[in-house]
């Protein structure tokens, strides 16, 4: 749905009327009258309510639909001679609006019963009238009501005469009702298709700061996406290829004076070659050089593409692919303010500069493009809601960025979002692994202990705070958090691996492969502590022993160097030397340039007397590593045997 689609788009509503049972009295059968109701409209339905709308004892029809027009009201006005009952009921000892009750309603003439009950929601989103009508046919005697209260009660009136409304509480007797005199609000009115057109402009509610981005001039030059201090910034994203795109940067041109006197400056991107664009980059240097544009040109990239992308999905609610020609406005604070799809005019460009100022409800009700007022200044239930959605869409953008290891905009995007919302572990934590990444493992400790200080049984920051502790040398430090994780969580992911890695460093082995072995148990699917125990058994030289979980470890992860260099090793003590060289191979295979792979294979082929492979493998190892003393050690070695 965010993508635009339908589950069912295109198909008319319909409406079938039942005939009865066929001539052998025994079939159901319906008849499509869909035209001839006047209910075929080929719109996207939802849901059908019912209501006797003007109270004259027939249904009228209340339709919700996902395209427009999303509501649509059909009057029942058919001409009829048949009759009705209406009842609108109110529980004393159940529910006050008597959900669940069940109407019996019995006909003079004998035969079954006509039963409702009364429902709360009819349809996706929808709710029928609480009134429920029965029709009668040509049924005009006075008819028996029963009626069973959500409560358990019941209560019967044995002649209620027909084509009435009646008000029918629990326990009383039924009180005719008429609808007050006066005009009903609703006129029919004309749906008249909006115009067609490429342009879309999208007010944000939520203001993201954008994050840093630089793009190449036309003249090789990298510069920053960023407008003067203190104005506004139009980012432009044009194609040589793109009649539009053309068309907008001359009118630019020709109202630059407007626009620098407004307080916005242009920056046009060309999308010339980025991504799947196959046209040479030299021909929107070309046009940008014809066009003799005021305002800077230059080349998108992929990460400003990238960027643009993820601000799209999370602040628009449709997944539109993006287009061009498309512009960005960026506020002077470098905040997003509004998307264009397509061209979009000076004028409203211009007036668009003070969207960022306005409060959030505001911008709620300028984005809509509906007349109407913002309920947050009425609710508080809408105020917490926008802010809670708000945290949502910064988090997911912080995310973004920390998923594409836009290491620096991510700390900014996180900040951001605790600055909504300081008790967000989740964002504390992550903002922590941001830190962590970028190797500042003082801040990461510091943001670490703020996440536990606001939720201190938390498996996984114990485990990150001994990561970054470890990663200072704070050894002990470590330990005490891996520890403290497995206490809160003995499953959690990668704590017995950090610590058998910490022991194994230590040269404590054997308590070091307790620890794998908790690992590969609580998470077997995790290829590196399948391959640690592997390692720490060719440590404590139990090369049988290590066989097995480097197997599994390759069987997990085909393209783990290190478990097939391992293997290879551990076969090769065990005399498999076939076995070995096979293990050394597939490293290589899986990483080429693995340097401890490289060698081992190349020393597999030097022992088995494959000279020239041998060289050819040392060579490659020096030319990865020219100080390594064992290729060059090895490489003498195998032309010496080369020479005799």
């Amino acid at each position: 749905m965010k993508r635009g689609r339908s589950w069912s788009g295109r198909e008319r509503h319909c409406a079938y009327l039942n005939l009865g049972k066929d001539e052998e009295g025994t079939l159901p059968r319906f008849a499509n009258i869909s035209a001839l109701a006047g209910i075929d409209f080929p719109e996207d339905g939802r849901a059908l309510c019912l209501t006797d709308w003007d109270h004259d004892g027939d249904l009228d029809f209340w339709i919700s639909n996902r395209t427009a027009p999303q509501l649509r009201f059909l009057r029942n006005d058919l001409a009829s001679k048949h009759h009705f009952v209406a009842l609108k009921l109110r529980s004393r000892k159940g529910n006050r609006d008597a959900i669940g009750a069940r109407v019996e309603v019995r006909l003079a003439g004998g035969g079954k019963p006509l039963i409702k009950t009364l429902r709360a929601g009819d349809g996706y989103l929808a709710q029928s009238s609480k009134w429920l009508v029965f029709g009668l046919g040509a049924e005009k005697e006075d008819v028996q009501l029963t009626v069973r209260w959500p409560g358990g009660a019941v209560d019967v009136v044995e002649k209620l005469a027909v084509d009435r409304h009646y008000l029918l509480a629990e326990g009383g007797q039924p009180e005719a009702w008429e609808r007050p005199a006066g005009s009903l609000a609703l006129k029919a009115s004309t749906l008249l298709p909006a115009p067609a057109t490429s342009r879309a402009r999208v007010p944000m509610v939520t203001l993201l700061k954008v994050p840093a981005m630089d793009y190449e001039s036309f003249e090789g030059q990298r510069q920053p996406v960023r407008g003067a201090e203190g104005r506004a910034l139009l980012v432009n994203l044009w194609a040589s290829w793109c009649a539009p795109c053309l068309e907008e940067l001359r009118e630019f041109k020709a109202r630059a004076g407007e626009m620098e006197e407004a307080g916005v400056d242009v920056l046009a991107l060309a999308l010339d070659g980025v991504g799947d664009d196959d046209t040479d980059p030299a021909a929107a240097a070309k046009a940008a050089a014809s066009l003799k544009l005021p305002f800077p040109t230059g080349r998108a990239n992929e990460k400003i593409m990238t960027i643009l992308e993820r601000l799209h999905v999370r602040l628009t609610p449709m997944e539109l692919e993006v287009v061009v020609p498309m512009s960005l406005l960026i506020d002077k604070e470098g905040r997003l303010a509004v998307f264009y799809k397509g061209a979009p005019s000076v004028d409203q460009l211009i007036a668009d500069l003070s969207h960022s100022s306005k409060t959030r409800g505001e911008r709620l009700v300028a984005s809509t493009g509906l007349d109407g007022i913002s309920l947050e200044a009425q609710h508080p239930s809408v105020v917490e809601a926008g802010d809670k959605l708000e945290v949502t869409q910064r988090f997911q953008f912080a995310q973004d960025m920390w998923n594409g290891r836009f290491l620096d905009d991510a700390v900014t995007q996180f900040l951001g979002t605790l600055a909504l919302a300081p008790e967000f572990v989740e964002a504390v934590n992550n903002l922590g692994l941001v830190y962590a990444t970028m190797g500042r493992h003082q801040e990461a400790i510091a943001t670490y202990q703020k996440a536990l200080a606001l939720r201190a049984e938390t498996a996984m920051t114990h485990l990150n705070l001994g990561i970054s502790f470890e990663a200072l040398n704070r050894v002990n430090e470590a330990r005490t958090h891996y520890l403290r994780a497995l206490e809160i969580d003995r499953t959690v992911a990668k704590a017995n691996d950090a610590l058998g890695l910490l022991h194994a460093k230590r040269g404590e082995f054997e308590l070091a492969r307790q620890f794998f072995v908790a690992e590969t148990d609580v998470n077997p699917k995790f290829a590196e502590g399948h391959n640690h125990l592997g390692l720490i058994f060719l440590s404590l030289h139990l090369p049988k022993d290590a066989v097995a979980p480097l197997l599994r470890a390759t069987n997990l992860n085909p393209k783990h160097a290190d478990a097939h260099n391992n293997l290879g090793l551990a076969l090769k003590r065990l005399g498999e030397i076939a076995r070995a060289g096979d293990s050394f191979r597939a490293a290589v295979e899986a990483q080429p340039n693995y340097l401890p792979a490289i060698l081992n294979l190349g020393l597999h082929h030097l022992d088995g007397g494959d000279l020239g492979m041998a060289e050819t493998l040392f060579v490659r190892a020096l030319s990865l590593q020219p100080n390594s003393e064992l290729a060059r050690r090895n490489l003498a070695k195998t032309r010496r045997l080369l020479e005799r």
